[in-house]
């Protein structure tokens, strides 16, 4: 796999020496191969495989199904096939597409794929993921089904009132791989990983309201939860490492572990990035305006201590068809005990962790508690994987009802996290969505599949140049890095 930074010095220390010399086709060669690294870690960076790639499908192909507010978005192929993708868009045409949310011919795009932030952009680096989508990415026939929304959403031309009351990113210049630290993280943050588009709260009008910038935001079950540096409401307690430590892998001993689509983002895009990109990241996210949380009122990981009480159990056998109803302390033991240990505290190395100082369980909101248990944790990073069962509708090991959900809920978070929330079975109806069972992901999906003799690979999250943004996607293995 290419080294981006490798190349880019020697190809900038070719330059110094030999300035004055035209190129050769070797140099040349050198150059491209230069910007195709850049380009496949940048699309790495910006997270584009997790829309563009539906489950079980080919990597970029699109065809995954985005639940909005306003109905459901299919993303698009943005593989170069020409009649089914985007290998008849210019450079030109990319640009709008990107950054301004223009398709070829001249519709608009839906704001799922996020070009207000990916307008923030540099040139070069619009250039380099051109480049590299047209020329490292294997193009694929398949047409991805249109999105069929209702009025007023089936008027594309709407989105240009839209478009008027968002507020984009403006674009960078220069070279992005010189900036400083904190000019790096900012790029990194509101444009390539544009983190707003899940923890910026949106207005009436689904735009994201800049003066509450990561404060959090309901994300289609999940919370997607305040990251600003509140000590109560957000992640004020914690320390760069322990950020640049969840963004690589997903999990941050004593704090938190990423699921959903934030597992996803992990796993195909920030668990890619350079040790220098996450620490930029994570200084940029530290230093943004704090914003307390009604909600939250202590820090989300800071509650709840091991269990320290003896063993009540009745030691009554329960034959496999007795429906006798079980109580939340009963459902723990049945069903979570096992792993995370019937003091809550998980395993010694905390691959299963622990139940208490967990920010999922300690949040003044269930919604992620609910979802986990609905949905599970299947994440996978290069420092390994990590997996929960789901108890949901498509659960392997134990389907639990609405009412267990909600008994178990109560109970983990009255036992180790912020108190009694109370939650209902109709709550966790109501999160309970009808999905589509998991597919396997295809042999060649971990990262974006290279073409011989080019960097490979990409992302989860958004597109460069298509209309739609989702989650979950087979991914062929990213570059080291620009």
């Amino acid at each position: 796999m290419a080294d981006f930074k490798h190349i880019f010095w020697s190809v900038l220390l070719g330059g110094a020496v030999f300035g004055g010399v035209h190129a050769t086709p070797g140099h040349a060669a050198d150059d491209e191969q230069a910007l195709m690294a850049r380009g496949a870690y940048l699309a790495t960076a910006g997270d584009c495989v997790a829309c563009h790639t539906r489950p079980g499908g080919k990597p970029f192909a699109g065809g995954l199904e985005i639940a909005t507010p306003k109905g459901a978005v299919i993303s698009t192929n943005i593989t170069p096939d020409p009649q089914n993708g985007i290998g008849a868009y210019t450079l030109e045409d990319f640009e709008k597409a990107l950054r301004r949310g223009l398709r070829k011919d001249g519709a608009y795009l839906y704001p799922v794929m996020p070009y207000v932030s990916y307008a923030g952009l540099t040139d070069q680096d619009v250039k380099a993921l051109y480049t590299w989508f047209m020329h490292g990415v294997q193009p694929v026939a398949e047409k991805a089904p249109e999105t069929q929304m209702g009025f007023p959403g089936n008027i594309r031309m709407s989105m240009m009132a839209w478009n008027m009351l968002a507020e984009s990113e403006k674009p960078e210049t220069g070279d992005s791989a010189t900036y400083d630290k904190l000019r790096r993280g900012h790029y990194l943050a509101t444009a390539l990983e544009h983190c707003g588009t899940c923890h910026t709260p949106r207005n009436f009008m689904l735009v994201e309201q800049q003066d509450q910038y990561l404060a959090g935001s309901q994300l289609n079950g999940w919370f997607a939860p305040n990251i600003t540096p509140s000590n109560t409401g957000g992640i004020g307690d914690w320390s760069e490492d322990d950020l640049v430590a969840y963004l690589k892998t997903g999990h941050a001993k004593g704090r938190s572990q990423a699921a959903g689509p934030m597992g996803e983002a992990v796993e195909h895009s920030t668990s890619h990035l350079t040790d220098e990109d996450l620490h930029a990241l994570a200084a940029f996210i530290k230093q943004v305006p704090a914003h307390d949380d009604d909600m939250e009122h202590q820090a989300r990981d800071s509650f709840g201590k091991a269990l320290q009480e003896p063993d009540i159990r009745s030691g009554v056998v329960h034959q496999v068809g007795d429906l006798y109803e079980m109580g939340g302390a009963e459902l723990y033991d049945a069903n979570c005990a096992a792993c995370h240990g019937a003091n809550g505290a998980g395993t010694t190395d905390q691959y299963v962790p622990s139940l208490y100082t967990n920010s999922v369980v300690g949040s003044g909101r269930p919604d992620n508690l609910i979802m986990t248990i609905l949905e599970g944790v299947n994440r996978t990073t290069p420092s390994g994987h990590a997996s929960m069962p789901s108890f949901g509708s498509h659960s392997d090991v134990q389907r639990l009802s609405d009412e267990e959900i909600a008994r178990l809920v109560n109970y983990l978070t009255i036992r180790f996290g912020s108190g009694d929330h109370q939650v209902n079975a109709e709550q966790v109806a109501a999160m309970r969505q009808p999905r589509p069972a998991p597919a396997p992901a295809p042999a060649s999906a971990s990262a974006p599949v290279p073409a011989p003799a080019t960097a490979a690979p990409a992302t989860v999250a958004s597109p460069p140049a298509v209309p739609a943004s989702g989650k979950e996607a087979a991914q062929p293995t990213p570059p080291e890095h620009p």
